[in-house]
Protein backbone atom coordinates (compact mmCIF):
# COMPACT_ATOMS: atom_id res chain seq x y z
CA UNK A 1 0.00 0.00 0.00
CA UNK A 2 1.14 3.54 -1.03
CA UNK A 3 0.64 6.45 1.54
CA UNK A 4 -1.58 9.02 -0.61
CA UNK A 5 -0.45 12.38 -1.15
CA UNK A 6 -1.82 14.87 1.84
CA UNK A 7 -3.78 18.09 0.72
CA UNK A 8 -0.80 20.71 1.40
CA UNK A 9 1.17 18.41 -0.89
CA UNK A 10 -1.44 18.83 -3.07
CA UNK A 11 -1.23 22.39 -3.01
CA UNK A 12 2.49 22.68 -3.76
CA UNK A 13 2.29 20.72 -6.67
CA UNK A 14 -0.48 22.43 -8.20
CA UNK A 15 0.88 25.59 -7.46
CA UNK A 16 4.48 24.22 -8.97
CA UNK A 17 2.13 23.65 -11.98
CA UNK A 18 0.69 27.12 -12.53
CA UNK A 19 4.10 28.78 -11.32
CA UNK A 20 5.56 27.88 -15.00
CA UNK A 21 2.29 29.62 -16.69
CA UNK A 22 1.29 26.90 -18.29
CA UNK A 23 -0.75 27.02 -21.45
CA UNK A 24 -2.80 23.66 -20.89
CA UNK A 25 -3.93 21.81 -17.49
CA UNK A 26 -6.21 19.09 -18.51
CA UNK A 27 -7.43 15.82 -17.49
CA UNK A 28 -5.98 13.26 -19.21
CA UNK A 29 -8.97 11.47 -19.78
CA UNK A 30 -12.77 12.64 -19.37
CA UNK A 31 -14.90 10.81 -17.19
CA UNK A 32 -17.21 8.77 -19.36
CA UNK A 33 -19.87 10.95 -21.44
CA UNK A 34 -18.47 13.93 -20.29
CA UNK A 35 -16.07 16.60 -22.12
CA UNK A 36 -12.64 17.20 -20.78
CA UNK A 37 -12.09 19.36 -17.54
CA UNK A 38 -9.35 22.24 -17.84
CA UNK A 39 -8.24 24.39 -14.59
CA UNK A 40 -7.26 27.60 -14.60
CA UNK A 41 -5.49 28.07 -11.22
CA UNK A 42 -3.75 25.97 -8.73
CA UNK A 43 -7.11 26.18 -6.33
CA UNK A 44 -9.38 24.94 -9.25
CA UNK A 45 -7.18 22.12 -9.52
CA UNK A 46 -7.20 21.71 -5.62
CA UNK A 47 -10.51 21.96 -5.09
CA UNK A 48 -10.59 19.40 -8.01
CA UNK A 49 -8.55 16.76 -6.46
CA UNK A 50 -10.46 17.14 -2.83
CA UNK A 51 -13.57 15.99 -5.16
CA UNK A 52 -11.54 12.96 -6.02
CA UNK A 53 -10.63 11.49 -3.05
CA UNK A 54 -14.05 10.51 -2.79
CA UNK A 55 -14.71 8.93 -6.18
CA UNK A 56 -14.24 5.51 -6.84
CA UNK A 57 -10.37 5.60 -8.15
CA UNK A 58 -9.50 8.14 -5.35
CA UNK A 59 -6.70 9.99 -7.90
CA UNK A 60 -6.46 12.77 -9.87
CA UNK A 61 -4.54 12.49 -13.12
CA UNK A 62 -3.93 15.49 -15.30
CA UNK A 63 -1.29 16.57 -18.39
CA UNK A 64 -0.06 19.67 -18.17
CA UNK A 65 1.73 21.72 -21.84
CA UNK A 66 3.49 25.03 -21.32
CA UNK A 67 3.99 27.19 -24.54
CA UNK A 68 7.99 26.85 -24.37
CA UNK A 69 7.43 23.27 -24.79
CA UNK A 70 6.24 23.94 -28.23
CA UNK A 71 4.00 20.87 -29.75
CA UNK A 72 0.52 20.49 -29.82
CA UNK A 73 -1.95 19.24 -27.67
CA UNK A 74 -5.09 17.10 -28.97
CA UNK A 75 -7.96 15.26 -27.91
CA UNK A 76 -9.07 12.03 -29.25
CA UNK A 77 -12.67 10.78 -28.62
CA UNK A 78 -12.58 7.02 -27.82
CA UNK A 79 -16.14 5.09 -28.45
CA UNK A 80 -17.50 3.03 -25.68
CA UNK A 81 -19.61 -0.07 -26.08
CA UNK A 82 -22.51 0.95 -23.56
CA UNK A 83 -23.60 -2.83 -23.05
CA UNK A 84 -20.05 -3.31 -21.45
CA UNK A 85 -19.87 -0.09 -20.14
CA UNK A 86 -23.01 1.12 -18.02
CA UNK A 87 -24.87 2.92 -20.86
CA UNK A 88 -21.52 4.85 -21.29
CA UNK A 89 -20.77 5.96 -25.20
CA UNK A 90 -17.82 7.57 -24.95
CA UNK A 91 -14.76 9.13 -23.14
CA UNK A 92 -11.96 11.98 -24.26
CA UNK A 93 -8.34 11.59 -23.93
CA UNK A 94 -5.68 14.10 -23.89
CA UNK A 95 -2.65 13.35 -26.49
CA UNK A 96 0.91 14.91 -27.65
CA UNK A 97 4.28 12.98 -27.08
CA UNK A 98 5.82 15.87 -24.83
CA UNK A 99 2.68 16.50 -22.42
CA UNK A 100 4.15 16.10 -18.82
CA UNK A 101 1.44 13.36 -17.15
CA UNK A 102 1.08 13.90 -13.24
CA UNK A 103 -0.72 11.48 -11.51
CA UNK A 104 -1.72 12.11 -7.53
CA UNK A 105 -2.80 9.03 -5.60
CA UNK A 106 -5.29 10.76 -2.79
CA UNK A 107 -5.77 7.56 -0.46
CA UNK A 108 -3.76 4.38 0.61
CA UNK A 109 -3.55 2.00 -2.88
CA UNK A 110 -1.47 0.35 -5.10
CA UNK A 111 0.03 3.21 -7.38
CA UNK A 112 2.20 6.35 -5.67
CA UNK A 113 1.71 9.51 -6.92
CA UNK A 114 4.14 10.55 -10.39
CA UNK A 115 5.27 12.94 -12.38
CA UNK A 116 6.34 11.27 -15.62
CA UNK A 117 7.09 12.61 -19.75
CA UNK A 118 8.17 10.84 -22.51
CA UNK A 119 12.01 11.83 -24.01
CA UNK A 120 12.44 12.14 -27.53
CA UNK A 121 13.93 9.19 -28.16
CA UNK A 122 11.01 7.06 -26.41
CA UNK A 123 8.42 9.39 -28.28
CA UNK A 124 10.20 9.01 -31.82
CA UNK A 125 10.26 4.81 -31.07
CA UNK A 126 6.52 5.13 -30.95
CA UNK A 127 5.48 7.48 -32.95
CA UNK A 128 4.51 5.02 -35.41
CA UNK A 129 1.59 3.49 -33.21
CA UNK A 130 0.17 7.19 -33.35
CA UNK A 131 0.43 8.58 -36.89
CA UNK A 132 -2.68 10.84 -36.19
CA UNK A 133 -0.37 12.78 -33.28
CA UNK A 134 2.27 15.22 -35.22
CA UNK A 135 5.39 14.14 -34.96
CA UNK A 136 7.61 14.30 -31.83
CA UNK A 137 10.51 16.49 -33.58
CA UNK A 138 7.99 19.38 -33.45
CA UNK A 139 8.51 19.55 -29.39
CA UNK A 140 11.32 21.19 -27.50
CA UNK A 141 12.65 18.08 -25.81
CA UNK A 142 14.85 20.68 -23.16
CA UNK A 143 11.99 22.41 -21.90
CA UNK A 144 10.07 19.32 -21.48
CA UNK A 145 12.74 18.16 -19.27
CA UNK A 146 13.38 21.35 -17.66
CA UNK A 147 9.66 21.65 -16.64
CA UNK A 148 9.65 17.48 -15.79
CA UNK A 149 12.18 17.94 -13.35
CA UNK A 150 11.14 21.05 -11.73
CA UNK A 151 7.81 19.43 -11.03
CA UNK A 152 9.46 15.55 -10.34
CA UNK A 153 11.44 17.96 -7.48
CA UNK A 154 8.44 19.33 -5.63
CA UNK A 155 6.44 16.47 -5.92
CA UNK A 156 9.39 14.86 -3.87
CA UNK A 157 9.32 17.69 -1.08
CA UNK A 158 5.26 17.33 -1.15
CA UNK A 159 5.45 13.64 -0.55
Amino acid sequence: MTTPITPTGITLVAEAIFKGCPSAVVEAYSEPDQELRSFQSAQELCTYAATKESSPEGSVHIVVHYHNMAGKVTHTRIPLNPKKCNGHTFRIRTDGWGLISVYLQLRPGVLKSSITANSAQRAQKWSHTHPELEPPAMWIWPAVACHLRRLRAVLKLAA
